[in-house]
């Protein structure tokens, strides 16, 4: 009796022990064959998207318009993306077969509002400004989209779409545009995404897929393969991903940074590096001469001002932070609205990023990040660093360095700081560094 239930349990953990072994018996990372793969996949993916090329959109300062041709009828024109980011025109012309636009001053319905602004709902884009900004805007999201009401059923003969003008144009890039006369049965007139779409399923893999997605400028892939590879500790994988990306999209101008693609100070001329730098100096002098806070460069800025004299040539943006004169969180926040009004003043453009800074274009376009700090006792809390992360004196008094001709404020002690943002290794460069934000929101949720 025994020996028949000793068989049987032996029967029943079989399954169990056969898995064991297969888990222990998983094949090793083989980089060589990784790097064959991705050479064979990065020739294979430029060669179809020139094939199956996809659209820049242009609009009223850059580039040309869409135009969208149809010979549907239709009521509603739903304009949407087939991925996750917020959704941003400059204006949209609907045209019967008379030559009418017929969008003018109808009605909007938006997948979402940037804000929760009702200023944002879509009908700005059909005032006709085309001014190259942004005249509908929805929230970051999957597949946001704008659904325009003409009221009745129209002889439909072209839609024409101006995109916002700027570093955030490639957001479009995703495009769809579908026509229906009851909003239940949708006709698409045009799709931006056929080079993913006509892509030979078969040959699909994750590498293919992060590079076939990257060559039109849709990070999201790459970067969660990115950082599979990270997590199972193959960094040299993952950085060698890195620049075949950034070498498939260099004819683009852009590369993939820490905020997407973007056009990274590597890729910028020496007369960008000059005004970038004169616009740091500028907006630094003026909240710590005029206003009376005492701002510095912070983040990535910092780091390569420390670490090379220059700015970081992965990089794609700019950080300032302030030192608040007051301690208590009434007081902070209503003198960083005074902040904003006067940076306002003095024609600079600045709004909420939704994650405790303010976003701020200069007089001279270029963009930088704000970042609010304050003192607490001995301490100096910086979001969205560490609470208490620095002595007082490792920030104050601040210092001066030329740099490009330009005098950058610095804290008292730079290295506490990056060692405190970075971690010990922030004297090394990591093209694939990224910041940790699960701490700041509830270290710093009065700033939001």
């Amino acid at each position: 009796m025994l020996r028949r239930i000793a068989r049987r349990v032996k029967r029943a953990l079989l399954p169990v022990q056969e898995q064991q072994t297969k888990v222990e018996a998983a094949p090793q990372f083989d980089f060589d064959q990784f790097k064959a793969e991705l050479e064979a996949a990065k020739g294979l993916i430029k060669a179809h998207v020139e094939q199956n090329p996809v659209l820049e959109l242009g609009g009223a300062k850059q580039g040309e318009p869409l135009v969208a041709k149809t010979n549907k009828k239709g009521r509603f024109v739903r304009l949407s993306l087939q991925t996750k980011k917020s959704f941003h025109l400059d204006t949209i012309e609907i045209y019967n077969k008379n030559g009418v636009n017929v969008a003018k001053n109808k009605s909007t319905i938006i997948s979402s509002c940037y804000g929760d602004d009702k200023k944002y709902n879509g009908q700005g884009a059909l005032e006709g400004k085309k001014n190259g900004g942004s005249n509908f805007h929805t929230k970051n999201e999957q597949s946001p989209w704008l659904i325009i009401d003409l009221n009745t059923v129209r002889n439909l003969d072209k839609v024409v779409v101006y995109n916002r003008s700027g570093e955030y144009a490639a957001r479009a890039n995703s495009l769809m545009i579908e026509v229906s006369r009851d909003l239940k049965n949708w006709h698409c007139i045009f799709d931006n995404w056929g080079a993913v779409k006509s892509f030979n399923d078969n040959q699909r893999s994750p590498v293919v897929d992060a590079l076939l997605f990257a060559a039109i400028r849709e990070g999201s892939h790459a970067n969660k393969l990115i950082k599979k590879l990270r997590a199972d500790g193959q960094t040299e994988a993952a950085l060698l991903l890195h620049s075949t990306i950034n070498e498939l999209v260099k004819d683009k101008g852009v590369a993939l940074g820490p905020h997407g693609f973007m056009k990274t100070f590597e890729l910028s001329s020496p007369e960008r590096i000059n005004k970038i730098m004169s616009s740091l100096s500028k907006v630094m002098k003026l909240l710590t001469d005029e206003f009376g806070v005492k701002a510095f460069v912070s983040s990535g800025t910092l780091l390569g001002i420390v670490r090379d004299g220059k700015l970081i040539p992965h990089d794609d943006d700019v950080d300032i932070c302030y030192i608040s004169q007051f301690d208590t969180e009434p007081e902070i926040l209503e003198e960083r609205q005074r902040m904003v009004e006067f940076l306002q003043s003095k024609g600079y453009h600045l709004r909420h990023s939704g994650i405790a800074h303010y976003w701020c274009t200069t007089p001279e376009g270029i963009n930088l990040d704000i970042f609010t700090g304050f003192v607490e006792g001995e301490y100096c809390s910086m979001n969205p660093l560490e609470r208490k992360g620095v002595s007082k004196s490792d920030v104050l008094p601040l210092q001066e360095k030329v740099v490009n001709g330009h005098i950058m404020l610095l804290p008292a002690n730079p290295d506490a700081l990056l060692k405190l943002n970075y971690g010990e290794s922030w004297r090394v460069p990591d093209p694939l560094w990224s910041f940790n934000w699960s701490k700041s929101k509830k270290q710093y949720s009065f700033l939001y």
